[in-house]
């Protein structure tokens, strides 16, 4: 199964067993709740940054 790798945003393939990720690429790698905790950050953090673009504000 594929995933997207928290560093270099490429592919990164997590194994069947659901327990761990790991990117080709660049070497990253961890076990799937700690990915877990690293992407739902990123989505924290790109939500706060998010500034709708609309005329008028």
């Amino acid at each position: 199964m594929d995933a997207r790798c928290p560093e270099c945003e490429k592919v990164a393939i997590l194994d069947d067993d659901v327990t761990n990720v790991k990117c080709p690429h660049c070497n990253f790698e961890a076990d799937y709740d700690t990915y877990l905790e690293i992407m739902k950050d990123q989505a924290i953090n790109m939500s706060s940054e998010y500034i709708p673009d609309r005329p008028g504000l």
